[in-house]
């Protein structure tokens, strides 16, 4: 008896494997994956968490450049979702802060600079400071854009090196003890019966495990979240990468285009209430010629009942399941891995529910923060702009918001993916703050007001007079590792 199992072999089954090897490494674990089956491959982009596993598990960053055709992201561009675009980019020395005041961004929303400046210049040119140390972990990024397949065959390939075994077989069934209700063994086509002490589910929308057969329920966030569908397709790769996700709003929703070596991945995530998958096909075609769909989707927002039942835990889309907005989903499968490592050696199945619920109500107000928007220019942004309902804790914040910037702690939670200086970028970027209010409690710190302009000014000093190389140009030195 093996003492995990991973049901599912995509992403979020190889990280959740990885994790846990780094963390006991003395245990037996296996995969079980059904090679038919596949993975969705629509997101390519991940978070800050990424650098995390990455150290945590113990690979360096140029490797994984090398072998996963990823491509740097400093942050997401989004297009006409306000009459300015913006950035959701957060970096030093904007986003310092002083006793939980973010007095840099304050100084710059007071001085109601354009809103591309809440960023480094060299973020729009696709331009990075140089970095010559030798080190291979030495890169000017957290976050990435990946080819998924790529990226897939790298972790398969850690988890054979690490002694995870791998195993492709299709499972029909489950075995459960009758007087625990806990998994005893899952069953495969072939008769073949696996036994372990515990399983992750990393089935994806499936949820083989824990909705099939343990029949935990699913809470649909759709009032809150309401697109439903997603189309994707790839293009040519770009002459010069951007450094960003570009997310531009469209008639019924927001399309995708990240570049990965080799392509540009795109996509459009839309309401089938308000439009046809057809209708958003030629829309995306209007942009992009004739392009035909390569992946189509239909999913319902929301999470599990419970994350963790029994012996059983539910990670990346088996877990819940959001928009890509931010690129959410590798993020967040580190951080119910992260938590769950903690809390397993007590078994302590209560409190990393109550924390996975908190992480991805968290993650519900942050992307619902996105929608605070003035056009009203179709069906579906009027539909937003008048309708959409907001969760109870959004709404409670916003309320405060009114009168002063985000502060930190004001939406921090343990493992949670974003914070005050996440909302800043994105509610500026909407116009939705009352600027004079902020302008009001920045001048109640008339002195810190050199300190932090003078840290703004010394950043944009140092950019300048800095050696700088374009995306493609770092990528290809870090390839032939003479950076």
């Amino acid at each position: 008896m093996c003492d995990f199992i991973v049901v599912g072999g995509g992403t979020a089954g190889c990280i959740s494997a990885l994790m846990l090897k780094a963390a006991y490494p003395q245990k037996n674990i296996k995969i079980i994956e059904s090679k038919k089956i596949g993975i969705i491959g629509v997101g390519e982009g991940s978070t800050e968490h990424w650098r995390f596993f990455c150290d945590y598990i113990g690979i360096t960053q140029y490797d994984l450049i090398k072998e996963t055709g990823a491509t740097f992201k400093l942050g997401i561009y989004f297009k006409n979702w306000s009459h300015q675009d913006y950035m959701h980019n957060v970096g030093s020395p904007h986003a310092e802060t002083n006793q939980n005041y973010h007095i840099a961004y304050a100084s710059l929303i007071a001085n109601r600079v354009p809103k591309k400046l809440l960023q480094s210049d060299l973020i729009w040119k696709n331009r990075f400071v140089a970095r010559f140390s030798g080190n291979k972990n030495d890169v000017p990024t957290n976050q990435y854009h990946f080819d998924t397949h790529k990226l897939n065959e790298y972790l398969h390939r850690l988890c054979y090196e690490r002694g995870i075994t791998l195993i492709d077989d299709e499972l029909v069934d489950v075995k459960i003890c009758e007087n625990s209700g806990n998994i005893l063994s899952v069953i495969s086509t072939a008769g073949y019966e696996y036994t372990s002490k515990f399983f992750i589910d990393c089935s994806g929308l499936k949820r083989f495990l824990i909705s099939e057969k343990l029949k935990i329920e699913w809470k649909s966030y759709s009032e809150y979240l309401i697109l439903n569908s997603a189309i994707s397709f790839a293009t040519n790769e770009m002459d010069e990468y951007n450094a960003w996700t570009l997310a531009q709003a469209r008639n019924a929703g927001w399309s995708w285009h990240i570049p990965v070596r080799g392509r540009t991945g795109n996509g459009y995530v839309f309401s089938d209430n308000f439009i046809s998958e057809d209708e958003a096909h030629q829309e995306m075609q209007r942009d992009f010629g004739n392009v035909e769909i390569a992946k189509r989707f239909k999913f319902n927002p929301g999470r599990l009942e419970k994350f963790w039942y029994k012996n059983c835990m539910a990670a990346g889309l088996s877990a819940n399941f959001v928009e890509p907005l931010e690129a959410t989903s590798i993020g967040s499968t580190i951080q119910q891995i992260r938590c769950f490592i903690s809390y397993y050696p007590s078994n302590d199945h209560k409190t990393f529910n109550t924390r996975m619920n908190a992480v991805f109500d968290n993650l519900v107000d942050y992307i619902q923060a996105h929608y605070l928007v003035k056009r009203d220019d179709t069906p579906f942004w009027r539909e937003i702009k008048y309708n959409l309902k907001l969760t109870e804790s959004l709404k409670n914040n916003l309320d405060i918001w009114k009168y002063r910037l985000p502060q930190y702690g004001d939406c921090d939670v343990p493992y949670g993916m974003f914070s005050s200086a996440n909302y800043i970028c994105a509610l500026y970027g909407l116009d939705w703050f009352n600027v004079n209010n902020i302008i009001k409690e920045y001048n109640s710190y008339p002195h810190l007001h050199n300190e932090y302009e003078n840290k703004i000014s010394n950043s944009k000093w140092f950019e300048n007079t800095s050696v700088t190389l374009g995306h493609r140009e770092y990528i290809d030195l870090i390839l032939r590792q003479k950076v």
